[in-house]
């Protein structure tokens, strides 16, 4: 039973625009700022290199291409992809038979870089090209033949495939993908439908998914392709200067449910999948580069604490002096008051005595009088400590 049969790729729906995240926008701004700052940081190349090195180990593993435990994995990704840095047992395969596939998806994503970076222009040979770096130590590829058996045949590096390549689940049904005599004019339509989208400034997470997506449908390779597929994503990324996509294995379940709703007509879920990564991605970058900006100088660090001790012991004062000012403006408007009413109930009594006597109230004013009374103030303020 055919759970999915195979159709010409799509472009993108109609209201591609209002699946954008403007979280995403606004935090690829903030990142642009801090990156050029820290274009000469040992911490940002770290952190650039074991990305890379991240990317080039769980494009596998998502794959089931091998098995690597966390804890090596996470070796690898901050020493380095070296055999001897991964223990027996932790692996489901030879340690000399991963290491060359890992480097050899390492040197992928160095090639997206150098693709970035040379501005070129993403075309079916460069693809091509990918696939054969990819599979470099891989020979062969497991194929299910008419009578439903398995067998081994020699993959056919950097060339499309010549025969099906339709998976069967679990439960019998199959994935239909494109046939092969249609691979080559659907490549050619996926390549000029992705120009258009450049031309049209689509955001980059809703590009990536929809290449993604859509060269998956295809499926032009007899073997690799899930992988080619996340790098063709990185490399939408990686033009806008923002990350490869690593899929974890932990997103495993995620990411497939997000490609069967893709399968179904909706992207949303893809697109919604990459924008949580690279918004990871970004979270994790920026806060970095705050390390990196705050510990830069050493020197300038203890000015910086010091300046900042400084200014808030003279902020504490002049809230402290601020107080106190404004209690003694209250305390004399009181003063004042007081003395008002005593004014005029004199005036009430002396007015019965004599037109002679009369009470009036006097206070300073600020910069004109204030200092008629200065010296007494200081008088009773002494008096008073």
């Amino acid at each position: 039973m055919t759970v999915h049969r195979w159709k010409p790729i799509e472009d993108l729906p109609q209201n591609w625009s209002v699946l954008a995240s403007t979280e995403l926008k606004s935090l690829a701004a903030i990142w642009g700022e801090q990156s050029v700052r820290l274009q000469q940081s040992d911490a940002l190349k770290q952190f650039n290199d074991r990305l890379h090195r991240e990317w080039a180990i769980e494009t596998g593993i998502i794959e089931n291409l091998y098995s690597i435990d966390r804890g090596t994995a996470q070796m690898l990704i901050q020493q380095g992809i070296e055999a001897s840095l991964i223990p027996h047992g932790s692996t489901d395969k030879p340690a000399e038979e991963i290491v060359p596939i890992l480097k050899d998806q390492e040197e992928v994503l160095e090639g997206l870089l150098d693709f970035v970076a040379q501005q070129r222009v993403l075309s079916t040979s460069f693809i091509k090209q990918l696939h054969q770096v990819l599979t470099r130590h891989q020979e062969t590829v497991q194929v299910v033949n008419g009578l439903g058996r398995t067998a081994q045949i020699q993959l056919l590096r950097g060339e499309w495939k010549k025969s099906p390549n339709n998976p069967k689940r679990p439960d019998g049904e199959v994935h239909e993908y494109c046939p092969p005599e249609h691979v080559a004019a659907e490549m050619d339509c996926l390549i000029a439908t992705h120009q258009d989208h450049q031309k049209m400034d689509v955001p980059p997470e809703i590009e990536a998914a929809w290449m993604h997506h859509r060269f998956s449908q295809i499926h032009p390779f007899q073997d690799g392709n899930g992988r080619i597929a996340r790098a063709l994503a990185s490399l939408i990324f990686l033009q806008y200067r923002w990350f490869p996509l690593v899929i974890h294995r932990e997103l495993r379940a995620d990411y497939i449910h997000a490609l069967e709703k893709a399968d179904e007509g909706n992207l949303q879920p893809l697109i919604q999948l990459f924008a949580t990564i690279q918004k990871k991605s970004f979270v994790k970058a920026l806060s970095i580069s705050e390390n990196v900006l705050h510990d830069r100088d050493p020197v300038q660090q203890v000015i910086t604490a010091a300046t900042d001790k400084l200014k808030k012991r003279q902020e504490t004062k002049f809230q402290e002096r601020k107080k106190a000012f404004d209690l003694s403006k209250h305390l004399e408007t009181l003063a004042k008051n007081r003395l008002d009413e005593v004014a005029h109930e004199l005036n009430h009594e002396l007015s019965q005595l004599s037109s002679d006597y009369s009470a009036t109230t006097d206070q300073s004013i600020e910069d004109k009088t204030d200092f008629w009374f200065r010296k007494q103030i200081i008088e009773i303020a002494k008096r008073l400590v």
